[in-house]
């Protein structure tokens, strides 16, 4: 066997592992810091080192320099376990000395053991890695990104300043053609009225071929016009014979819509002969970033065509001016061409009188806003405030034109429509030749175009512009994420595919605007609930769905699909109005549904379908036989809530027995729920269940008080006293109110603390543990007892073991079965009776069965066992006579 070396600063760490692995055989060797370690290595060469980091003296991470700075230990073979750096600290600095084995307190016994096994070499052990970088799997990418992004790069620097279609257009296909590494490239880019091609520029193929079927949505090339996402064609593909005959050899064609927020700009397709590799993912990622760079770089373009054509129709207006001008003061036309200029201007322009009423506005003020002449006539402008402006900066508006005669600025005002949108504004006062002020005039542009054309990109082909949620494409991209980690962990994937049930009712009785509203609000409510690692998005129209990629069985995906329909189901005010909507939602898993992303959406659709087909305002699995594991669960739900006020619960209780004399010293109390309408129900089944629905506290308030009540009933009867244990939940703990409820049970049942147990599980510790120490703390205080339940199975962190006050430790029956056969159960075993005899902790073993087990277990120095040997779970007055009996004879 091997020799190991454990370093650490703190006895109970080095007991527990000295414990865990002298068991296998090895040779242990313990040192507290880096310096003695160092010491002990250079004279006694160990096979492996398991080390902690942060030390006195000389701490691990420098004592590991060290070993690989001296040839002769340079070699040795090191484990790092530490709980002071986050994992992703410790896998750096473990990199950068050569170690590859990073075990973060706490540490499962069995990671442990499996670590070492790796580092040994022991047949059967699997090596525990460092996990890859971000970078380390870029650099196993199957193409050379650098290279690509150099000519996204310099395509980028082509197009951005670009004022020609032509040449914009041909550097574009140009770099498609050395990303895509495609044989034939085309872009056809629409023209403003989006039903006429403004130009068309290919590769690898004459453009003429292309012309005549470019807006033809049936066939190819015109059907990418109406094309949803990207769409990725192979030889076999009916699709492919619709490209206009005597087009160069297809084999594989990827193809897609060039588009803005708002509107189609054109469409893209690359191809390749024979011998080309079929279009990936990636490929497909690819062409559709470049896409959105030329949609950004074609909208500029013609916003720059835009302002150019306002640039000469204003010079041509200021001549117009200046020549009216002239005109004017020699022409009895004045007033005819002044209302030319006026109406020919694409500038709004408002006309008030002294009084700030409006007397004139010209037909763009009508176009920008909405109002048309007739509507404002003697009104003030205020009606126009977007609301997003406060009372000092109109004050500040007046000041000026009061002082200075003029304003100008940014300004954000109102459409008729209800929008709000950003203008550049000029106001003048006018005054007549004594001064009097007779008139403002107010000039303004609309910026909201060019205000969108800054935020566009962000939202141009991932979200949702309404709800602001993932569009279809960003999910797609989210469910393969999450379907390559579930094949990883062989974990599972859930779809949650749900429609707001008859929303063209609002539609059409309040309008529009009012569903999308509740569209939004619908959105917001389920975003909230939503777990950090879920994705939530907007399909179409009223269809949502929720990706769960976190949950440990389908009770989670009830529960959640159950809190979905009430969030969706409480009112919405809108307009004044209270409106209620229901939810229809439809469920899918992966991998029993499906293990493609269209394949899991279909079936969500179809189990959705069945849902509306039998009324709505519900949900479904695409399973039969999970929908009627989802109303099983609803069903004992239900009953379970009825359980206390039925006097359907009832506590059982095994005996825990002194191995030495089979004295009875205690016992523990087992909840037990025997219902009216289905019988007997497995604890298995409800306590998640109760945990789940808050249940919990009710019923474990009743499971402490009956404890105590009866406890004491057998004393006043005379029988010998002993102690009686009680489970007690996180959830109980979390809640804060544990030490309460038993204060009050305590004191109501006139039971001594003394002969009340509480059990905790290692779970209440690893969440709010100061939150969970204060209420241990006020426990012991009243003179209750406090043992930990199952120790073993979770993180068996050493540190809450010396900084929680405990009592007892009990060791799970996981380990105890096969303690006569496994080394390893043995191992933990002897380990943990070694650490809490170290800790002056009592040790109680669960799920003794056999006399073997029993002798084991004495040998190792456990006096208390519980288990089926002793007894099983009986009511109390069975357990009466085993109280009077005083001990178990076997």
């Amino acid at each position: 066997m091997a020799t190991i070396l454990i370093v650490d600063d703190r006895p109970s760490n080095r007991s527990y592992l000295s414990a865990l692995l002298g068991m296998s055989g090895h040779r242990i060797l313990e040192a507290e810091n880096g310096a003695c370690a160092l010491a002990i290595t250079r004279a006694e060469l160990p096979d492996l080192i398991i080390t902690d980091i942060l030390m006195p003296t000389m701490d691990g991470y420098e004592f590991v320099q060290q070993l690989r700075a001296e040839p002769a230990l340079e070699n040795t073979r090191v484990i790092f376990f530490s709980a002071v750096y986050s994992e992703r600290e410790t896998v750096a600095m473990a990199a950068r000395c050569g170690v590859t084995t990073v075990l973060g307190k706490p540490a499962d016994p069995h990671r442990i053991l499996d670590a070492v096994d790796a580092e040994l070499g022991v047949a059967g052990g699997a090596p525990v890695p460092c996990p890859v970088t971000e970078h380390e799997h870029e650099r196993d990418l199957p193409f050379d990104l650098g290279a690509r992004l150099g000519e996204l790069e310099r395509m980028c620097m082509m197009l951005v300043g670009e004022r020609r279609v032509e040449a914009l257009a041909a550097a574009f296909v140009d770099a498609v053609r050395r990303v895509l590494d495609a044989d034939c490239v085309a872009l056809c880019l629409l023209g403003s009225s989006e039903n006429s091609v403004r130009h068309l520029s290919t590769y690898g193929v004459d453009a003429a071929l292309l012309l005549p079927s470019a807006l033809d949505e049936h066939d190819l090339p015109g059907v990418l016009l109406r094309a949803r996402a990207p769409l990725r064609l192979d030889a076999d593909d009916a699709l492919l014979a619709t490209l206009p005959a005597g087009h160069p050899r297809v084999v594989h064609l990827l193809g897609l819509q060039v588009h803005d927020l708002q509107h189609p700009l054109g469409w893209l397709y690359c191809t390749r002969a024979d011998g080309g590799a079929p279009f990936t993912d990636e490929e497909e990622r690819w062409a559709t970033a470049l896409a959105a760079q030329l949609a950004v770089a074609y909208e500029n373009l013609n916003l720059y065509e835009v302002v150019q054509h306002h640039a000469a129709q204003l010079q041509l207006e200021a001549i117009a001016r200046a020549d009216a001008d002239a005109a004017l003061r020699d022409s009895e036309h004045r007033l005819e061409l002044a209302r030319q200029v006026f109406d020919s201007t694409q500038e709004a322009i408002l006309m008030t009188d002294a009084d700030a009423n409006i007397v004139a506005a010209n037909p763009a003020f009508e176009t920008i806003t909405g109002y048309v002449e007739a509507d404002v006539m003697g009104t003030n402008p205020r009606f126009m405030r977007s609301g997003r402006h406060d009372a000092a900066f109109y004050a500040s508006m007046w000041n000026c034109l009061e002082q200075d005669g003029q304003w100008r600025g940014e300004i954000w005002n109102r459409r008729k429509n209800g929008e709000i949108y950003p203008a550049s504004m000029s106001i003048s006062a006018v005054r007549d030749d004594a001064g009097n002020l007779t008139a403002y005039v107010s000039v303004s542009t609309d910026l909201s175009a060019l205000k969108a054309a800054h935020h566009q990109l962000d939202f141009l082909s991932n979200h949702d512009a309404l709800t602001q949620l993932p569009n279809r494409s960003l999910f797609n991209d989210r469910v393969g994420q999450a379907l390559a980690a579930a094949r990883q962990d062989a974990s599972q994937v859930a779809l949650l595919l749900f429609n707001v049930d008859r929303l063209s009712r609002i539609n059409d009785s309040l309008g529009h605007s009012a569903g999308d509203t509740v569209l939004r609000e619908v959105a917001r409510r389920v975003s909230v609930l939503a777990g950090p690692t879920d994705t939530v998005a907007r399909l179409s129209g009223d269809e949502f769905v929720l990706l769960m990629t976190d949950f440990d069985d389908t009770d989670d995906v009830i529960y959640c699909a159950q809190k979905l329909i009430d969030a969706v189901a409480e009112p919405h005010g809108v307009g004044g109005h209270d409106l209620v909507v229901t939810g229809s939602v439809g469920i899918s898993i992966y991998p029993r549904d499906g293990d493609a992303p269209g394949d899991l959406l279909k079936a969500a659709d179809a189990a959705l379908t069945h849902v509306k087909e039998s009324g709505r305002n519900g949900f479904r699995f695409f399973k039969g036989e999970m929908n009627a594991e989802a109303l099983r669960w609803l069903a004992l739900e239900t009953r379970l809530r009825r359980a206390i006020e039925r006097d359907e619960l009832a506590l059982h209780y095994q005996p825990q027995v002194s191995h030495v004399d089979g004295t009875l010293v205690g016992m523990e109390a087992l909840l037990r729920w025997n219902s009216g309408e289905i019988g007997n129900v497995s604890p298995a089944d409800f306590i998640p269940l109760a945990e789940d629905t808050g249940l919990i506290h009710p019923i474990g308030e009743w499971v402490i008080r009956q404890a105590c009540f009866q406890n004491k009933a057998w004393q006043d009867a005379g029988l010998a006293p002993v102690r009686v244990a009680v489970n007690v939940s996180a959830h109980q703990f979390k809640a804060g109110a544990v030490v309460s409820v038993v204060r009050s049970a305590l004191r109501d049942s006139g039971l001594a603390p003394r002969w009340l147990e509480v059990e905790l599980t290692e779970s209440v510790m690893l969440g709010d543990s100061s939150a969970a120490e204060a209420q241990m703390a006020e426990l012991r205080a009243l003179g209750v007892s406090l043992s930990l339940d199952d120790f073993g199975t979770g993180y068996s962190s050493l540190g809450y073991l010396s900084r929680f006050p405990l009592d007892k430790l009990k060791i799970d029956q996981t380990f105890v079965r096969n303690i006569t056969s496994e080394q390893r159960s043995a191992a933990i075993a002897q380990a943990t009776i070694a650490l809490a005899k170290g800790l002056s902790l009592a040790v109680v073993a669960e799920g003794v069965e056999t006399i073997g087990q029993r002798d084991f277990l004495g040998s190792l120095g456990c006096d208390v066992m519980q288990g089926y040997l002793y007894g099983r779970p009986v009511p109390a007055v069975d357990m009466a006579r085993l109280l009077a009996l005083g001990r178990v004879m076997l």
